[in-house]
C-alpha cells in the first residue's frame, strides 16, 4: 500500500507547496531524511514518503530534493508549477 505523497502529490498550506516522490526512482539513500527529517521518512520497504502535518522549513525540503541522487522528488507550487527539478 502506498503511502503519503508516493506517485501522488501531497501538499502543505502552510508551505504553499506540493510533493511527490517517484517510488519507482527511489533508491533507498535516504539523503531526504537528513535534509529534512520532519517531511520525509521510509516506509517498510525502504522507499520515501512524505510525512503528514508539520514539515520542515521549505529550504530544508528543497535541499533534500535536491541531494536526492535519482531525482525522485519532485516539488510544485500548489498551482501546480514545477519547482524541482527545474
Amino acid at each position: 500500500m502506498k503511502k503519503y505523497g508516493q506517485d501522488t502529490f501531497t501538499d502543505n498550506k502552510n508551505q504553499k507547496i506540493k510533493i511527490k516522490i517517484i517510488t519507482e526512482k527511489c533508491i533507498s539513500a535516504a539523503v531526504c531524511l537528513i535534509q529534512a527529517p520532519g517531511t520525509f521518512d521510509l516506509d517498510d520497504n525502504q522507499i520515501a514518503y512524505v510525512k503528514e502535518g508539520t514539515w520542515d522549513e521549505l529550504k530544508n525540503i528543497f535541499k533534500a530534493a535536491k541531494a536526492c541522487p535519482t531525482n525522485a522528488i519532485i516539488i510544485e507550487d500548489l498551482n501546480g508549477n514545477t519547482l524541482w527539478p527545474k
